[in-house]
């Protein structure tokens, strides 16, 4: 399905963003015959459930692709899991329990999917997404042919993986380990409730902004640097997560840029530590 003109703030969970004039949603494999006649490659993105994207206020002048392919298959002789690219990592983890699987708890406060798992190596509790992924399958958009990649080859790190440039990630085969259902559970519930504790709900944000280094966390570090609670145009640095940064409604993209660039400038002038962005910027903001 092709939508000729979407306005992206309806796409992320920030809300903000300008218009894109080629909009793909992908509901089926049929779908792919859609991106045939795509040859830019360089100007086509690839979005997932945008809870760690920012378009720019002036929109995007390329293609932007979403999956919205959401089967899921467990297969117990084989101990894994077959699942599609837009499914949402909450759900997985819910999928995982009911038929008490363990190793995917974690995921159950992470609003993205499986897609962007993958891209990301989506992570928290000291557990990512690479730790469960058996094998990877993709479609190439200049070959228009399905290609798998086992986990590694996926070469999975901190917050990244594999460049699959010019690749849409079809599925991804999980790992489907028996576990205890009542440790299962506890697990859920716990992480449920640290989420809620120590990160803001209810507002729009795309989580982490920036990535955590080996020896320090990047919220303390914002933390020490007194910029709390700082601002740029009504966008400002999370009192309660000093690593999430949240927009009121009607705010705009360039504020974000801004007050990201600004953060990341403090820490590095007051702590000595260049600060990695998580969150991604898409499109002209200059």
């Amino acid at each position: 399905m092709m939508i000729n003109r979407i306005k992206l703030s309806t796409v992320t969970t920030y809300k903000f963003g300008g218009y894109c004039e080629n909009f793909i949603e992908l509901n089926s494999k049929e779908d792919l015959n859609h991106l045939k006649n795509l040859n830019n490659f360089n100007k086509i993105f690839i979005l997932g459930k945008g809870s760690n994207v920012a378009f720019s206020d002036k929109g995007y002048e390329g293609t932007v692709v979403r999956s919205n392919l959401n089967d899921i298959n467990y297969n117990s002789e084989k101990g894994e899991i077959k699942v599609e690219a837009g499914y949402y990592l909450p759900d997985l983890a819910r999928f995982y329990k009911k038929h008490d699987l363990e190793n995917a708890e974690f995921l159950i406060g992470i609003p993205g999917s499986v897609g962007g798992a993958v891209k990301m190596n989506a992570g928290a509790y000291e557990n990512e997404f690479g730790d469960i992924v058996k094998d990877v399958q993709t479609y190439n958009l200049e070959s228009r042919k399905f290609e798998i990649f086992s986990s590694e080859e996926m070469e999975f790190s901190y917050r990244k993986s594999k460049d699959l440039k010019n690749r849409i990630v079809i599925s991804v085969n999980l790992k489907a380990l028996p576990g205890n259902p009542n440790k299962i559970n506890k697990k859920l519930k716990s992480y449920i409730r640290y989420r809620k504790r120590t990160q803001p709900a209810g507002i729009y944000n795309a989580g982490s902004v920036f990535k955590n280094g080996d020896d320090y966390s990047a919220g303390e570090l914002i933390d020490k640097a007194g910029l709390k609670g700082y601002s740029v145009d009504g966008v400002r640095v999370s009192e309660k997560h000093a690593n999430f940064f949240i927009a009121p409604k009607g705010s705009k993209a360039t504020s974000l840029y801004n007050l990201v660039n600004y953060v990341k400038e403090k820490v590095e002038t007051q702590q000595g530590v260049s600060l990695e962005k998580e969150i991604l910027f898409i499109g002209d903001f200059e």
